[in-house]
């Protein structure tokens, strides 16, 4: 049995039933509030919605500071984020794919918006296309994750394309109705270190198989807080955008 502790830090976090193994920064929902100049049921909206990940211990809830300075990043930022489908639909045009699910108003619509657009406005609007949750893995299991969702980011020799070096980390995106199948299959584990998965969650995802669309990928390197993955990101998104000019869309 375990008393009751809150550690802020790269440590455990300690409650009468369990033990969180965390090397991740944490802070309590007043910190992230006054960090980002909301109320407290602004932050537990936040949390809910995935747009901060949190952990829920003993009474209270600990969010984890980078998913804080995502938020912080784009706080004040004019305009409001797309839609699911629309954000889907941005990244997918700039990766010459189709878009069936759009109208043809939206995707009129559509190209006008990506025609006056940067790589650091885009990443911000499309921002809520889906919830991110990282999980512990076994190795024995990392093969079967990769079939299971379709792999973003950096992930495996996506890695080249953004001149990153390769991890075994295992990133990508699942319907939000098969989500508990694959933790269960896996026997994927949150808030247990090594993070060994990152699972983008969406209502919204487009059908398809195979690795996500390019622009996607990229999108999701320029929501990192690593400086490296971010700049990537960044640079490959803001090529896609020029192109997608010149090719006169």
């Amino acid at each position: 049995m375990y008393t009751k502790l809150f550690s802020i830090g790269n440590s455990f976090v300690y409650n009468v039933v369990m033990v969180i193994r965390m090397n991740r920064a944490l802070v309590t929902r007043k910190e992230a509030a006054l960090r980002l100049g909301v109320s407290e049921r602004r932050i537990n909206a936040l949390c809910i919605s995935g747009q901060l990940e949190s952990f829920p211990v003993g009474g209270a809830v600990l969010i984890t500071e980078d998913s804080v300075q995502r938020q912080e990043r784009w706080r004040g930022e004019g305009g409001r984020p797309y839609s699911r489908d629309m954000a889907f639909a941005a990244l997918y045009m700039l990766s010459e794919f189709d878009v069936p699910w759009l109208g043809r108003q939206q995707r009129y619509r559509l190209k006008g918006y990506l025609r006056h657009m940067d790589a650091e406005n885009l990443t911000r609007l499309t921002r809520r296309r889906s919830t991110t949750i990282e999980y512990w893995c076994r190795d024995s299991n990392l093969g079967k994750i990769r079939q299971l969702i379709r792999p973003s980011s950096a992930t495996g020799e996506m890695a080249d394309t953004f001149h990153l070096a390769s991890t075994d980390m295992v990133e990508g995106y699942v319907a939000a109705d098969a989500l508990i199948d694959i933790v269960q299959q896996c026997r994927l584990k949150q808030g247990v270190v090594p993070v060994r998965v990152r699972l983008r969650v969406s209502d919204s995802l487009p059908v398809g198989d195979g690795t996500m669309p390019i622009a996607v990928c990229a999108a999701d390197l320029a929501e990192s807080i690593d400086p490296r993955e971010r700049q990537a990101g960044l640079s490959v998104l803001q090529q896609l955008i020029d192109d997608y000019h010149h090719k006169g869309n």
